[in-house]
């Protein structure tokens, strides 16, 4: 016997409902030849914005049957398939949204009893033959608390396997250039090793990867970022673009920020030396995380870290070059249970007339979110942390999840982060959505 599966994301749960015998009860006189499954659908406590249900039975050497339900301008609530072949059948149910993106989803396996209308709960028994009938009752699950759902497809982008991101693939900046959305990342080969790659999509699930190697790599044998560069946040700047990230020849020694700038976001030319030097203290390792322009001054937001302490910090510019630190620094800094040692990789986005924060916590366990009108001094979020390691999509990132990065794409926001557990998958990039 087999349990009734139930899928996270928006919960929708099917309930079949239990036969008082253990066995059917009598045949469909008028319809020996032909069998059917009827699906009904809860409309009234279905969640806002589903528009379509769509039902499909799927089983080997048989056609797909599938049925489809406009919640919004059928009749009745109900989807009737008919001529199903007795046995064992795969059940998949859908709800989408006007633009047919998948919102809910369940699927599980059946049993299809020859001349019989069967009614089954959670379990499912042995078929006989011939044709035979099926009734599902439908109810919808209540999304988390902030209404932030991962996908249910989750990850969305996996490493290739190749020597410079064999260990994994972290760090989404994601933003719209030229009709596409593009995102850089950080791919690591191996554990101390790091380097830039560049994937592009439409729809910010199929990603493609217009190169087949990193578009920037560690520096040659005695540079400051000859082990690694990672954490690249991009800016298009005028006719060209800017990339902020940071490098180590030693990754238990200081961390430097540096600058590389491009005329296509492909091919890039590193600067000479890093803008931002670490320093001591809370700074003893710089990487940026955010690079905004406020009128005409660049601010970049950079984790200050000084294991087990991480902070966020604040320096401006005029010209993207020389960055001064701002005199408030640290801007951020863990005050709270749930975000432990420290608070980092702030993501900084203008929205409703205000500036938006995003950031991690220490353990990777959580997201938090925070609010400013200047950019400068911030007021944290009480519903904190909004997202958790726990809400992953059947627990996919059920280890930890980190580096929050968002982007508002057809009309739904999206925080697309790096997750993994602990089954040796490696690094991989998902998104939630509301």
């Amino acid at each position: 016997m087999k349990n009734l599966i139930i899928l996270s994301g928006l919960l929708i749960v099917f309930s079949l409902l239990q036969c008082t015998q253990n066995v059917p009860t009598s045949p469909d006189e008028n319809e020996n030849n032909s069998g059917k499954l009827i699906l009904k659908v809860d409309e009234s406590n279905a969640p806002e914005g589903i528009v379509w249900i769509e039902v499909f039975l799927t089983r080997q050497g048989f056609d797909t049957i599938s049925g489809t339900m406009n919640l919004l301008s059928d009749s009745t609530a109900d989807i009737l398939l008919e001529n199903i072949q007795a046995g064992e059948w795969h059940i998949k149910v859908d709800a989408s949204d006007s633009t047919n993106m998948v919102l809910y989803t369940g699927e599980t396996e059946i049993q299809i009893f020859a001349g019989f209308t069967t009614q089954v709960n959670l379990v499912l028994e042995p078929t006989g033959a011939g044709f035979g009938n099926v009734y599902i009752w439908v109810t919808w699950g209540v999304p988390p608390p902030g209404n932030w759902i991962d996908h249910p497809g989750n990850p969305v982008f996996f490493p290739l396997g190749n020597y410079w991101d064999f260990s994994g693939v972290a760090q989404p900046k994601l933003f719209f250039d030229n009709n596409l959305i593009k995102m850089y990342y950080t791919a690591q080969g191996s554990p101390y090793s790091g380097y830039i790659g560049l994937a592009q999509s439409v729809d910010g699930i199929n990603w493609n990867r217009p190169v087949s190697g990193p578009v920037l790599s560690p520096g040659s044998y005695g540079s400051w970022d000859e082990t690694a560069v990672a954490a690249a946040t991009v800016i298009k700047d005028g006719n060209g673009y800017k990339m902020y990230y940071h490098g180590w020849s030693d990754p238990e020694g200081p961390w430097h920020i540096g600058l590389a700038t491009s005329s296509d976001g492909i091919v890039w030319v590193k600067h000479p030396n890093p803008v931002m030097y670490a320093s001591s203290g809370w700074e003893f390792q710089l990487a940026p995380s955010c690079v905004i322009k406020v009128d005409s001054i660049y601010y970049l937001y950079y984790l200050g870290r000084d294991l087990p302490q991480l902070k966020i910090g604040l320096a401006t510019s005029t010209d993207g070059i020389n960055w001064n630190r701002h005199p408030s620094n640290p801007i951020l800094v863990a005050d709270q249970p749930w975000e432990g040692t420290g608070v980092y990789y702030a993501n900084v986005y203008e929205k409703n007339n205000q500036y938006e924060m995003l950031y991690m916590n220490a353990a990777g366990t959580g997201f938090g979110k925070a609010t400013s009108v200047d950019a400068i001094n911030w007021v944290k979020d009480e519903s904190n942390p909004f997202f958790t390691k726990n809400q992953t999509h059947n627990n996919w990132a059920s280890y930890k999840i980190a580096y929050p990065n968002f982007i508002r794409i057809n009309n739904h926001d999206r925080i697309y982060y790096t997750g993994f557990n602990l089954n040796g998958s490696p690094y991989s990039i998902g998104f939630v959505t509301k």
